[in-house]
Order: C-alpha cells, then structure tokens, then sequence
C-alpha cells in the first residue's frame, strides 16, 4: 500500500513537474497536488539479543570490586563476547592469565574432530577431564592427538576455529619445556573462543559435559537461578606464576569458561580472579561473585545464536545437524 501511494505521489509529482517546465514561456501554473493522508509507519522491531539499554555496568562493576576488595582483595577479570559474535566486552584490571585446566575443552573438541580410534575410550577420558577436571585423563586426550607437534597444531587450529586468532599453546616443545595448562589466555580471547563454542563441529558432547561439571567446579556462573537460564562451565585453577615442580609456584589463579543460554540468546563469558592471599577459596569465591554479577545484568549483554547447526560430531555419528545445542552426557564409565 505504501508503494502504491507513493506511485500515485511520484506521478502527481511528474504531472507537476512537467507543467512548470514552461511556466517560463507563459505556460499554466502546476496543478497543486491534493492532501494525501498520513500512513503511520510500522513499528521497527527489536534486534535479536540487544535487549533493553544497558544501566551503567562500568559503575555497576566499579561498586562490585569495591565491595569485593573489602573481604576478598586481588585482581579480578570478566569478558563477555555474544555467541557467533567477535566483539567482546570486558571488566576489571585482570586481563591474561594461565589458562589450566580450562584449556581441555578444546582438546577435547580436537579428540572429538579426529575420530580417533577407541571412540569409547575417548568419550571415558573427556568425560573425567571436563566433569572432573582429571589431568589424567586430559593427557591420555593428548596422547591421542599424536606427537606433541600434532596435539599442538590440533588445539591451535580448535582455537583459531573458535574465533581465537591470538592464544599460543604451550607445550614440552617449548623452550624451557612447558605445558598446555601454562598457556596464557587473555579473557577477551577465552570469551571470543566461549561464543563460538555452540557453533563449533566437535563441540556438541563437549558442551553437555560441561553442563555436568562435579562440584568442585560449581561457582562462577555455574548454578543461574533464573527460569530459562542454563550454563555450560569449565574451571581451571593453578599456580599464577612459576613451577610447583620446582618450589617456584606462586598464588593461584581461578578461571572459568562459560555459555550462558537465556530465552534471548547465548554468551560466551571468560571469568579470573587472582587473590592477593593465593587462596584456591578465596579464588572461587571472587569468582562466584562475578558469576553473580554476570547472571544480575544478563539481561544488558548482547546474546546470538549460532547461523546453522553444527556439523556431527566425529566420535558420535549419532549427532548430526538436528541435535540440540547442548545435549546430555552418556553416563560415566
């Protein structure tokens, strides 16, 4: 209707036009155009996942660390990033940190793309390392990328899958000889990498094993209590800096890697606190408060949803592109 009228108005207009063409020669005047009535436009709908404006999180924030520093003293960090999305949002003087045992979720997702042999095996080994946190079981997933050049190249290429174009694995291949756990991990990167985790192929049982995490991994954003809200999580915790091998250990660092599914979308959260007391409780507990923070403001972040469904994952054919996001676990073996 409205490109119809707007027709008849560019018609009227021409008519006009072409009358005043010879106005100058003593031709009529235009024929004044007749009152066309007001069309109300349609409402433009809302953007998926902005939401309503957002208070001033920066204040909001500011008072949460200030309270924090009161009881619980340190550096915290939070980056949110909108699932599929690239923009990441970040809070707090705590930006990098070692990424622990945070970093098996892509090795996990690496074991799933290689449809190594001894599929069951590998569904056994990613359960304990995601669930439970078990080093053991997270180096028998290494071992099944191959050679440690090949475990690095697979985890790097999950990462810059991910959306993570920065994050360096280290490894025994280092100089001195290192570990994944010590690989530094900015909050924005870890967040970055979280969004593209529910888009991912591999990811699928990955993250129904992060929604199972054992209670030693239940803080930060772990346990939402709003109706229609879930969250994945993956915890990680060691030393901040030096080697507990060698006495030179110093503090912990707590972190956590999340998604957040609410009814508007996903988000992909990177959470860090290093306590001034070095505390592994004091840790979580920084944590669980900015988890809380998190969860309070879901509603002034921007959620996304992924463009199409994963592909299947390798280790489990059963789940093809119509399985959901996230799915539930097989059973511990």
């Amino acid at each position: 209707m409205i490109k119809r009228r707007m027709a008849i108005v560019t018609g009227l207009l021409v008519a006009a036009l072409a009358g005043g063409a010879g106005t100058a020669h003593g031709a009529p005047a235009a024929v004044p155009l007749p009152q066309l009535p007001t069309i109300p436009l349609p409402a433009i709908p809302g953007i998926p996942g902005l939401g309503a404006p957002a208070p001033d999180l920066t204040k909001s924030f500011a008072a949460l660390t200030a309270s924090m520093a009161k009881g619980l003293p340190g550096k915290v960090g939070v980056a949110l990033t909108p699932v599929a999305g690239s923009a990441s949002t970040s809070f707090g003087d705590l930006t990098t940190a070692r990424a622990w045992s945070t970093l098996k979720v892509p090795v996990a997702i690496a074991v799933e793309r290689t449809g190594a042999p001894g599929a069951k095996a590998a569904s056994a080994a990613e359960i304990k390392a995601i669930e439970d946190s078990d080093n053991d079981a997270a180096e028998k997933l290494w071992s099944m990328l191959g050679s440690n050049r090949s475990a690095v190249d697979a985890v790097t290429g999950i990462l810059r899958d991910g959306g993570d174009a920065n994050t360096r694995v280290a490894s025994q291949l280092d100089a001195p000889p290192s570990y994944p756990g010590y690989s530094s991990w900015a909050l924005a990167d870890q967040a970055t990498f979280a969004a593209h985790l529910p888009c991912l192929t591999g990811s699928q049982n990955v993250l129904g094993y992060m929604g199972h995490v054992s209670k030693q991994q239940q803080w930060g954003v772990a346990e939402p209590k709003t109706p229609g809200v879930t969250s994945a999580v993956k915890g990680g915790w060691g030393p901040a800096t030096g080697n507990p091998d060698n006495g030179t250990a110093r503090g912990y660092v707590i972190r956590q890697l999340a998604v957040i599914t609410t009814p508007r979308g996903q988000i992909g959260v990177s959470l860090a606190a290093l306590p001034r007391s070095g505390s592994f409780t004091d840790g979580t507990r920084m944590v669980t408060r900015l988890g809380q923070w998190v969860l309070r403001n879901l509603n002034s972040f921007p959620t996304g949803v992924c463009a199409a469904a994963p592909a299947a994952d390798q280790t489990n054919p059963s789940a093809g592109a119509d399985a959901p996001a996230i799915q539930s676990p097989p059973a511990a073996q």
